[in-house]
């Protein structure tokens, strides 16, 4: 289950993680340096270390599925993997760690070798699963805010025209707005693969998506992964054959692959239609059936 009350549980499981992790590193570490503490805290510290590996593998799969849902975070996906890994080996070496120092594991021989050994390491995954919460964590806010936050901010305006000669003409410049053509071709339309220029082809259309990544009712991740591919497959699968997905995707068509354009309908803002826009065929069908 990947869901509670209809939202997502990845949020607020990582909460948890992002709480647990880093304190039980530190507790890890100060176990080590100040052997005073241990008998008191160890015990405490390893209902907390085993709490964060678990909230760490929940946060993992529960991840994955909020991806197959709005799309893959990309880097974010990636480093969440590496944390759940590095916070279960940081665990396992805890246990071990515990369990030697309150004599449940009796060592024979390279004992002291063994517990320096163990020390060592269990200071090294404390701080790997640190600092790897950290760049998980900044990696999710920059997959969930970043594109919006850029999107807000302020376009530097355009160059104020030349002043007007004492005849109230405006001097020419001697340059014309460009009369370029761009082919909607594969190569061209690889090379707007971002959320902030993105193209995407779906059933032999080209499409300029740009300003839709973040209005997508599915979430943005699901726009950005067609951006500058074939999107016709991932479209199918997600929509089938209902109409109102194509007459939302028709407002942004630049043209047929294969076709040519104007470069100033290529570098054109395209608004995304207004909600409920995609609704219209489906209303007249109604009507149709009431008469």
């Amino acid at each position: 289950m990947d869901l509670i009350m209809q939202l997502p549980v990845h949020p607020l499981i990582n909460h948890a993680v992002a709480v647990l992790v880093p304190v039980s590193a530190l507790g890890a570490i100060l176990l080590v340096v100040f052997a005073k503490l241990r008998s008191n805290y160890s015990l405490l510290l390893l209902i907390t270390v085993i709490s964060a590996s678990i909230s760490a593998f929940i946060a993992e799969n529960s991840g994955q599925a909020l991806a197959n849902r709005v799309g893959s975070p990309g880097e974010h996906a990636i480093q969440g993997e590496r944390l759940f890994k590095i916070v279960l080996v940081f665990t396992i070496i805890y246990v071990l760690w515990f369990a030697i120092h309150k004599k449940f594991i009796v060592i024979k021989g390279a004992q002291r070798v063994i517990n320096t050994g163990l020390s060592a390491s269990l200071v090294a995954t404390a701080v790997a699963s640190a600092a790897l919460t950290f760049i998980v964590g900044h990696s999710g806010a920059a997959a969930t805010w970043e594109d919006r936050i850029d999107a807000t901010v302020t376009q530097p305006l355009a160059p104020d025209s030349p002043p007007a000669d004492s005849s109230g003409n405006t001097p020419k410049t001697g340059k014309s707005p460009s009369a370029g053509k761009v082919n909607l071709v594969a190569s061209e339309i690889s090379k707007h693969s971002t959320a902030k220029d993105c193209w995407s082809i779906v059933n032999g259309n080209v499409y300029n998506l740009t300003t839709y990544v973040q209005s997508h009712p599915g979430g943005a991740g699901v726009i950005k992964n067609i951006c500058g591919r074939d999107g016709s497959g991932a479209f199918k699968n997600q929509h089938g054959s209902s109409s109102k997905p194509n007459n939302v995707l028709s407002a942004f068509l630049l043209g047929s692959v294969g076709s040519q354009i104007s470069s100033n309908i290529s570098q054109s803002v395209i608004t995304p239609p207004a909600a409920g826009a995609g609704n219209s065929e489906e209303g007249e069908e109604e009507e149709g059936d009431e008469d």
